[in-house]
């Protein structure tokens, strides 16, 4: 099964990768803006990954990542969209701008390698997609309006799609995971978070264990889902 994922080199992302790669029945395509911090992902894998560094802001040129993928001989079974910022602003300091910096980051690009992802030219059917959202885009904290926008934005695409994508049986789900100890994430024993969140600060590779499934024939039957990882927050 060969699998994109997007924001490979950090956080959630390179902990898919590690955790894909374990497994041995993947084929992993890793794209990160940073080619030196891809190589130092693929150092820590024991199979060679195909390693993209592209900046996925570049929306005009999103099909550049499925093009170089054509042009190695690579299908996609799968991809995991794991890339995106997290910067918190209230509304009172917010300003347009940061808004569509936020918006073209998160999800613009979703947007973007979902359409290209659905061409026959390159991936296969009964494919799957899993999009790393938030549970940000339920429980709405104070200072987030840009961060959970964009977020409930890719919420939307993801039920969108999994429907128009369903004709070729690909499947397209959610993982909202709760503070998560990434780079962009809590400390494991930050205080504020282990207050909200009774079960403690998610480790990245439990979130991976549940891309995988979703990624696996495993869950087969299963598209359009938002699947909280809440770490006993209530929201």
């Amino acid at each position: 099964m060969v699998v994109l994922i997007t924001g490979a080199s950090s956080g959630i992302g390179r902990a898919t990768a590690k955790y894909l790669d374990s497994l041995g029945n993947y084929e992993l395509v890793l794209l990160s803006r940073s080619l030196e911090r891809l190589e130092a992902v693929q150092e820590e894998l024991k199979k060679p990954a195909e390693l993209i560094p592209f900046d996925l802001t570049r929306l005009t040129e999103i099909e550049q990542v499925f093009l170089q993928c054509r042009k190695k001989g690579i299908k996609l079974d799968g991809m995991v969209h794991s890339a995106g910022i997290d910067k918190g602003r209230p509304i009172r300091n917010n300003t347009i701008e940061l808004t569509t910096a936020m918006m073209q980051s998160n999800f613009y690009p979703f947007m973007e390698l979902g359409r290209f992802f659905y061409s026959r030219n390159y991936s296969n059917d009964g494919a799957s997609i899993v999009a790393l959202s938030s549970i940000s885009s339920f429980t709405c904290f104070p200072g987030s309006i840009n961060y959970t926008t964009s977020k409930a934005a890719l919420n939307a695409a993801v039920t969108v799609m999994a429907k128009e994508f369903s004709r070729r049986k690909i499947r397209v789900n959610a993982v909202l995971p709760a503070g998560t100890h990434t780079p962009m994430g809590p400390a494991e024993d930050d205080p504020a978070y282990l207050e909200l969140q009774t079960l403690g600060v998610i480790k990245p590779e439990y979130v991976a264990y549940l891309v995988e499934f979703l990624l696996s024939e495993k869950a087969k039957y299963m598209t359009g889902t938002l699947i909280p990882i809440s770490a006993g927050m209530s929201f």
